[in-house]
This record gives structure tokens, C-alpha cells and sequence, in this order.
């Protein structure tokens, strides 16, 4: 067990990445009675330490699992078939064939994405995004006042580093689940999720998408001002840079 937990910290090390759970539920049984889902912690741009291998960012788009429901991408844990060209994907066991320009791979002509030492991967895509960065953050208030005045000014700092059109959300979390509407000008508004009460995917989506794009209601007082489900409609939870520091400066203290 002890070279397991230390392997487990290595790799975090190496590559910034922890899991609520190292082991994969062996059926749908037990995955539904996990008491925390299957979640993976990762800590963008994290460099590798130095006496640890270093691939450089590839310059072509990484190769996806084709079914529609995965869309995984090819990497070192895949099984590859090298005589008929194919992949299956360790998510959903599905096959797929290699596209044609991995024409040559082999068993010795491997691409840098199979090699077990590269556990890390980035790609410069080819194709051009039609979205800006999007950067959501995700608060936890049951802090002491003083932690959570700290984390406010983190947080501060990390929004002035962000690029001119990145998209930021925040989302606060307590007895109650917030999430705070930012491109209301002089006003401060959240919807509030009951943390007692589950929530299913399409509730929080109707509420977020309801009215995108919609002006905001003229001659509003300013103000705080919060709104159950389904009591409003509500707008876009996102805002571009300036004009997300009021929403930061709304976040409740400990509850």
C-alpha cells in the first residue's frame, strides 16, 4: 500500500493531477453508490519538474475516441492494434481506427502521445476556436473570515492576469449553492440552489440559458438581490473583463 500512496503522490507531482478516487467502480452498481463521483483535480500549466522527460507541445490536433458520448483522446493506456491501425479507448472500449496520417505508426514508429513516460501531453490545435478563454471559479465560504478575505484577494490577483476577452463565472458554494450573475452593471445578483435539495442537469441549464443575451431590465435599484430556481429569469452567468469585481466583492462571509 505504501508504494501505491507513493506512487500517487509522484505522479501529482509530476503531473498536477489527483483523483477523489484511484480506482475505477468495476460496474454500474458500484459507481452509483459512490458518495463522491469520479472527479479529477488538475492544476493548469503546471510545469514539469526538471528531472522528469519533457515532450514539447505537438503541433497537430490530438486523436479523439469517434464515439459521440466519449471522445476521449489517444494516449499511452490505449490498447493499439498496429497491424489493422486501430485504438480502443480504455473509457468506453470502443475501436477506432487511426486516421491517415498515423499511416505509418508501428510498434517501434510510435507518436509522442503513446509513450508511457510522456504522461502529460499538450497540443497547438489547427483549428481556430470561435470561443474566448472561459474561467470559472468555484468558492467554498465555509472558511474563517480571515481565510476567505485572503482567498477574495487571490482570487483578485488572478483576474487581473487574465486575458482582456476571457469569459470568468463565479460560482459560491455554503448551506447554499450560488451562482453569481456578472454582467449586471451596479447590481449584484445570484441564483440560489437549496444544498439540501438535488438538482438535475437540465434545471441549472434552463436557469443559466434561459434569457442569454437579453438586456437587463432598465431602471433596476441597485443592490443585492438573490433568486431561487425558477422564481426569474435569469441572464448570463459569465462576464467578460472589467466588471466581474462586484460579483467577488457580493461573496457571503463563513457560513
Amino acid at each position: 500500500m505504501a508504494v501505491w500512496e507513493e506512487y500517487l503522490a509522484n505522479q501529482a507531482n509530476i503531473d498536477g493531477i489527483q483523483m477523489t478516487w484511484n480506482l475505477w467502480p468495476h460496474s454500474r452498481i458500484d459507481a452509483q453508490r459512490l458518495v463522491v463521483p469520479v472527479t479529477a483535480f488538475f492544476t493548469p500549466l503546471k510545469e514539469r519538474p526538471s528531472d522528469q522527460p519533457h515532450q514539447p507541445p505537438l503541433e497537430y490536433d490530438p486523436v479523439l475516441c469517434q464515439k459521440t458520448s466519449c471522445k476521449a483522446v489517444l494516449n499511452a493506456l490505449c490498447t493499439v492494434d498496429f497491424r489493422n491501425k486501430t485504438w480502443i479507448c480504455p473509457f468506453c472500449n470502443q475501436r477506432n481506427p487511426f486516421p491517415p496520417h498515423y499511416s505509418m505508426i508501428a510498434e517501434d514508429n510510435r507518436p509522442p502521445e503513446l509513450y508511457p513516460q510522456f504522461t502529460t501531453i499538450e497540443y497547438t490545435l489547427k483549428k481556430a476556436t470561435t470561443l474566448p478563454p472561459i474561467f470559472v471559479f468555484v468558492v467554498d465560504t465555509c472558511l474563517s473570515a480571515e481565510e476567505l478575505k485572503a482567498l477574495k484577494e487571490s482570487i483578485q490577483t488572478a483576474l487581473s492576469l487574465l486575458p482582456a476577452d476571457a469569459l470568468v463565472g463565479l460560482i459560491t458554494f455554503g448551506r447554499m449553492i450560488e451562482i453569481h450573475e456578472l454582467n449586471v452593471q451596479g447590481i449584484s445578483r445570484a441564483y440560489v440552489f437549496k444544498g439540501s435539495k438535488e438538482i438535475n442537469q437540465k434545471q441549472i441549464r434552463d436557469v443559466l440559458t434561459m434569457n442569454i443575451g437579453r438586456p437587463v431590465n432598465v431602471g433596476a435599484t441597485p443592490g443585492a438581490h438573490h433568486q431561487q430556481v425558477g422564481s426569474g429569469t435569469p441572464c448570463s452567468a459569465s462576464q467578460q473583463r472589467p466588471g466581474y469585481s462586484m460579483g467577488l466583492a457580493s461573496v457571503p462571509g463563513p457560513l
